[in-house]
């Protein structure tokens, strides 16, 4: 037989005599000696334990019995603990979608929010790359179609004076 199947047939077996199976078993095997002798133990316990005198109460323990039960109705519960923590949450959520609110709708300039230096910087970097023109040439725009006019050059000549 398997150790599991001792054992239950031992915890139904509480009195009596047990089967040689079970008697033979528990010579061979040792935890289950050990669970049989824990088992014993456990029974001579409750025995002991069914032979005590219950206690009788003592003087006024009635009274404190009942001033007791009175001070724990008023202790706060745990139901008030999360009544509370959950209007916090509600509380902080509203206040974060509002913040989310503002600042999606709220325009990047404005009087909330001036020019930085960044935003001022930018253009005048810009400014200095460009081509400074002081005579004004680049406003004649060259069409890709209009070859440039060649000039014919003077001919050289050797004359003496």
């Amino acid at each position: 037989m398997r150790c599991d199947e001792i054992r239950d047939r031992l915890d139904i077996l509480w009195d009596g005599e047990q089967p040689a199976e079970i008697h033979q078993h528990l010579t061979e095997c040792a935890s289950c000696s050990t669970y049989q002798r824990d088992l014993r133990l456990l029974r001579a316990g409750f025995t002991l334990w069914q032979k005590d005198a219950v206690p009788a109460p003592s003087l006024g323990f009635a009274e404190r019995l009942v001033r007791q039960l009175g001070e724990l109705s008023h202790a706060p519960s745990v139901a008030d603990f999360f009544e509370l923590v959950g209007r916090r949450f509600v509380y902080a959520t509203l206040a974060l979608a509002l913040f989310a609110i503002l600042a999606l709708t709220v325009p990047l300039t404005g009087p909330v929010r001036a020019l930085s230096v960044a935003d001022i910087q930018v253009p005048a970097q810009e400014a200095s790359l460009a081509y400074s023109d002081p005579i004004g040439e680049t406003a004649m725009q060259e069409s890709p179609d209009l070859a440039p006019v060649e000039t014919p050059t003077p001919a050289v000549t050797h004359e003496a004076k």
